[in-house]
């Protein structure tokens, strides 16, 4: 059985997989991706996807080379997929399922009451499957409240941008302009409900410049990790998402002025150009919690 971590998931990078190619599944375990997506949906053609059931329920019946977090992306409930998807890939070795297309809470109570009942088949507790709601949809988006309060099981929301674009009859624009609106609301709704906040993928393969550009853009609106198109993008996504030494040492020295600040009765202060307040001493405490948790996932992995 797949062993459960216990601490806060840390998802830099989520690699997307095609669950109908065969080759691509035995690689992925061979990147430094965080986490890894076997894609039942948008990346298989209608013409295979009853072979990519059973590709995939082939290689997940054998144990996984590490403990990383693997989810299975299955076909959201109307096209009548669903349960064929689940019954396929419902195995003890992965951590759950991205749920596509989420629209509104009942989505989710319907995928967790399905997900309830496979565990009971396959002898799991209650819970074992954990869940990433794609939200790619106008629908979706003013909906976010409601979805990210809809089950337990809840540990992620990822932003679906292509999706979006498509429904909202929008463009990219520039700087992403016609993103930013639902790109900050899905993290908003992340973070109010302290679940993992996923961006999209950079569609632009092989555009590094704008691949650094769009992560900074996310880390500003509190994006913790992002879809990975290319095994060749991950190394700059866990750079960019990973607190580099200037902000470590800012945050240290914020919190030591904090500390010094809080023995004269002071609570705020500005020192050569850095301000200390309780806000900022949050922020810089959460920096320092996101490294350590960063490390120790990375030591669960390999354990």
């Amino acid at each position: 059985m797949k062993k459960k971590y216990n601490g806060k998931l840390i998802h830099r990078s989520l690699l997307f997989t095609a669950g109908h190619n065969l080759k691509y599944l035995q690689k992925s375990f061979q990147t430094k991706a965080d986490a890894i997506v076997y894609d039942l949906e948008d990346a298989v053609p209608e013409s295979k996807k009853k072979e990519a059931r059973e590709i995939l329920r082939d290689y997940l019946s054998n144990p996984l080379p590490d403990n990383r977090s693997v989810y299975v992306r299955i076909n959201p409930l109307e096209t009548g997929l669903t349960m064929m998807d689940i019954h396929a890939t419902a195995s003890p070795n992965i951590n759950g399922f991205v749920y596509p297309m989420t629209n509104t809470r009942e989505d989710l109570i319907a995928f967790d009451a399905q997900l309830f009942l496979m565990e009971k088949q396959l002898g799991l507790p209650h819970g074992h499957f954990d869940v990433i709601a794609l939200i790619e949809t106008p629908e979706g988006i003013l909906n976010l409240r409601e979805i990210a309060t809809a089950t337990n099981r809840l540990v992620g929301l990822l932003f679906g941008s292509e999706d979006f674009l498509a429904e909202q009859e929008g463009r990219h624009g520039k700087e992403a302009r016609g993103m930013e609106t639902p790109r900050h609301m899905v993290a908003m709704a992340a973070k109010a409900n302290n679940i993992m906040a996923i961006d999209s993928p950079y569609v632009q393969v092989g555009d590094y410049e704008g691949l650094k550009e769009h992560i900074e853009q996310a880390r500003d609106m509190g994006y913790e990790g992002m879809l990975v198109m290319s095994p060749r993008e991950i190394d700059i996504i866990h750079e960019r998402y990973t607190p580099d030494e200037a902000e470590v040492k800012k945050a240290s020295e914020i919190i030591r002025l904090a500390n010094e600040a809080a023995k004269n009765d002071r609570g705020i202060i500005i020192h050569e150009g850095l301000f200390v307040s309780p806000p900022t001493l949050k922020a810089a405490r959460k920096l320092f919690e996101r490294n350590k948790a960063i490390n120790d996932y990375l030591e669960f992995i390999t354990s």
